[in-house]
């Protein structure tokens, strides 16, 4: 129950002060059955956030003149909340003030919001207007800010008094509006207007009266007193802001907490004269830039309760751009020169042009531009209306060469007075050995900047026999040996591991190269090694047949260095061509499934192996198989050319399309290959073969243009006719005379026609009949009909004509 008793003082404690303030309740009248289930929520989270004493709870409630029915009644109020009967309750009144507001959750909930507007892009770019619109920065006023010694107590301040030792006891006590605290048996005490150090010391003198051990050489009583509660203050804001109106403040708050309130100066208004009125008169005239330049906190001052904060508009007002650190609208006070603005915009980046600004001025008639050296920075009075604009440096060196190439630090370097070629190439340590000594070139820029050429044999500058002075931006450049030649190689193609293009080494024999390239292979022939070589410039300065030299040699395997033929040196761009044996082969094999008695691959051992030789090799064919339908397919072999071409065609839009198989069925009659060995069908095979053969076939399929395409069994002695007849007949825009058989060994056979007579493929089991279709015809527009009717018409008057004359 003693909980209870603490949570009842402390909602009163807590919520009451505000009723009274609020609507000037009298929280010995409140009802207390009218709170709301959600006030009471929150008046206990505020509870536990203060953290307040039982006694001090106590002394509290009692200064305001909380009743014991009070206590009584909210007690019932708590126990029926605990047992979950709301009752009415949960909907009472809110007695004047808004739940929505959640009072209890914030700690500056009765205090005045920053104001909402939308600045535009020409206010953003005012200097100081972030400083009261950051979203990092910020002054939003807060009553948990400490009170320091200074602070002014007034009317609705608050003093918690903690008297302990021998003796205790607590008072909570608020400056009432003559400013005072009336402490019980103390009797009442001016504090108001004066500093919280002077109240506290007014404080402890009054009760150092009725405890007297507080005074004592060896005090046994003491006291703690402090400030609870702040008294919130109301001040304007007028003039040129974002938003000016009445806030609410705590006391604590100072002139900045404001303007963030209100958004700070708008376009209009001034940064460095904002006046803080207090009583009719001027108190002080802040100066924003002395803070955001110079840091000065003192610029800032405490608001008392009434304050107004006026911001006029401004006096002077300056754009600033060009090569600036800060860029934007500044604003200028009375006679305050260019170098005071030039420090507002942090100075000068590091590409400016320093000697000079370029101002635009206002005349009153009409605009006129001045030219502002730097020696006049100091003197220049700016006026409303200019503008400052500094430029970039020129993108240029005073004092610059370059050195390219053939050296051992290429780079650019400082231009000396009477700086030359050989002390340049000194100070980047010399030219490199793979230098082109015969010819350097000094690219220069002439007085009229026009471009020149200088060119001196490198020699005769490092040994100091030519001197050349150098100016600027001159760029020297020293070729490389490398740069001035063909890149020198050697190729190798044939049977070696890696043919390729080397580079030349002097020095490179036929056996190193064959080395490089991995090798020779197995298939390649020791005694067959071809050299071709280019001629030489003197060759080559005649005309003549010949184009180039040959040599051949005998290069063994183990590349041994005492080899003749390996030890041939090599000049640059030789061709190598090892060719490969006459005898070697590489091993081919064939494949053969399907109904013959041994399945399966076989290597092909001779040349000359046929279709009747592998059928012996497997055993020769089952009883169930079917010669007649036996299918061979042989893959197909594309050169880089073929490639390169359906590459191209399959990329192009033309509807040229191939087909993917990589294979190509070989039409043969295995039974004749068989029966007549070596004849036209017993056909050579070849690497990658492969013969198929089926079961003996009992179905014809038709398919194409036919009324019911379909698969039937096999009629010994019937035709084409009759399988056609069997599928409903030919369709309507079947190609009679163009149908054709297609075997089961790849092959086909068409429909010939001889005058009024048709002779049809044979039938065999497993064949496919296809009936082709005619293509669609497009029917000739009524203007066609009535052009050929026109000249039909024509020639039958013509041929009428004629025929009359005669």
């Amino acid at each position: 129950m003693r909980q209870y008793l603490l949570f009842f003082i402390t909602l009163v404690v807590l919520m009451l002060p505000i009723l009274a303030q609020s609507q000037n309740v009298n929280p010995a009248t409140v009802d207390v059955t009218s709170l709301s289930e959600t006030q009471i929520a929150r008046l206990i989270t505020e509870m536990q956030r203060r953290g307040m004493s039982e006694e001090q709870a106590i002394a509290l409630a009692r200064s305001r003149g909380v009743s014991e029915t009070q206590i009584l009644q909210l007690r019932q109020r708590i126990q029926a909340s605990q047992s979950g009967v709301g009752g009415s309750m949960q909907g009472g009144s809110d007695v004047g003030f808004s739940v929505d507001q959640e009072l209890f959750g914030k700690d500056n909930a009765f205090y005045s919001e920053k104001s909402f507007f939308v600045a535009t892009r020409e206010e953003e770019r005012l200097f100081g207007y972030h400083l009261f619109n950051s979203d990092n920065l910020t002054f939003q006023p807060g009553v948990n800010y400490p009170v320091t010694g200074s602070y002014v107590v007034g009317p609705g301040d608050e003093f918690i008094i903690d008297v302990y030792g021998a003796s205790q006891q607590s008072y909570v006590q608020s400056v009432d509006k003559n400013g005072r605290v009336n402490i019980p048996n103390v009797g009442p005490i001016m504090v108001g207007g004066f500093s919280l150090k002077e109240a506290e010391r007014r404080i402890f003198d009054k009760l150092a009266v009725i405890y007297r051990d507080m005074v004592a050489a060896t005090p046994r009583t003491f006291v703690s007193i402090q400030i609870s509660a702040i008294k919130p203050i109301t001040v304007n804001v007028v003039g040129e802001v974002f938003a000016p109106g009445t806030y609410t403040l705590p006391g604590t708050a100072t002139a900045f907490n404001a303007l963030y309130l209100s958004g700070g100066p708008n376009i209009r208004g001034s940064f460095r004269e904002i006046r803080v009125i207090r009583n009719g008169e001027v108190v002080r005239t802040l100066d924003v830039y002395d803070y955001l330049i110079n840091g000065n906190s003192a610029v800032n001052i405490s608001l008392n309760d009434g304050d107004v904060i006026l911001v006029p508009t401004f006096r002077n007002r300056v754009r600033v751009g060009g090569s600036f650190i800060r860029t934007g609208i500044f604003e200028a006070a009375h006679n305050e020169t260019i170098g005071k603005l030039i420090e507002y915009a942090g100075g000068f980046n590091e590409k400016a042009y320093r000697q000079r600004i370029e101002l635009h001025r206002n005349t009153g008639r009409e605009s006129e531009v001045r030219d502002v050296f730097s020696a006049m920075f100091d003197d220049f009075i700016i006026q409303n209306g200019d503008s400052l604009y500094a430029g970039e440096i020129l993108s240029r060196f005073t004092n610059r060469v370059v050195l390219e190439g053939g050296v051992f630090r290429p780079g650019t370097y400082e231009l000396t007075d009477g700086l030359t070629l050989n002390e340049l190439l000194t100070r980047a340590d010399g030219v490199r050995e793979d230098a082109f000594l015969e010819r350097g070139m000094i690219f220069r820029l002439n007085d009229d900047l026009t471009p020149s050429n200088i060119s001196f044999n490198v020699s005769d500058v490092v040994s100091g026999r030519k001197e050349i002075f150098l100016k600027r931006e001159d760029v020297v450049t020293i070729s490389l040996i490398s740069d001035m030649r063909e890149d020198r190689t050697v190729s190798v193609d044939g049977e070696v591991q890696r043919p390729g293009i080397f580079y030349f080494r002097d020095e490179m024999t036929l056996g190193d190269m064959v080395a490089l390239a991995g090798g020779l292979k197995e298939s390649a022939s020791e005694s067959y090694v071809e050299v071709t070589r280019r001629l030489s410039y003197d060759e080559a300065a005649k005309s003549g047949e010949k184009t180039g030299h040959l040599f051949q040699f005998t290069v063994p395997r183990s590349l041994t260095l005492g080899s003749k033929d390996a030890a041939f040196k090599l000049e640059p761009y030789d061709q190598i061509f090892v060719r490969k044996a006459p005898g070697y082969v590489e091993t081919s094999k064939v494949k053969i499934g399907g109904e013959v008695n041994y399945a399966g691959q076989y290597a092909l051992v001779g040349r000359n192996e046929r279709l009747s030789d592998i059928i012996k090799r497997a055993g020769g064919l089952t009883t169930e198989a079917y010669a007649q339908g036996a299918m061979l397919t042989r893959v197909v072999k594309q050169d880089a050319k073929t490639l390169r071409l359906r590459a191209s065609l399959e990329k192009s839009e033309d509807g040229v399309t191939f087909s993917d198989m990589d294979f190509e069925v070989v039409g043969v009659d295995l039974s004749r290959a068989i029966t007549r060995p070596g004849s036209r069908d017993d056909i050579f095979l070849q690497d990658g073969d492969e013969l198929i053969v089926p079961r003996r076939l009992q179905t014809v399929k038709i398919e194409g243009e036919v009324l019911n395409p379909l698969s039937m069994p096999y009629i010994e002695g019937r035709g084409l006719r009759f399988y056609i007849d069997q599928s409903g007949g030919f369709g309507v825009r079947a190609k009679r005379r163009k149908a054709y058989v297609v075997y089961p060994n790849g092959t086909a056979a068409a429909t010939r026609s001889y005058f009024l007579f048709t002779s049809y493929p044979q039938v065999t089991p497993g064949s496919q009949i296809v009936v082709p279709q005619k293509p669609e015809r497009t029917p000739l527009p009524a203007t066609a009909w009535i052009g050929i009717s026109s000249g039909l018409s024509t020639i039958a008057l013509t041929i009428v004509t004629i025929i009359n004359n005669l």
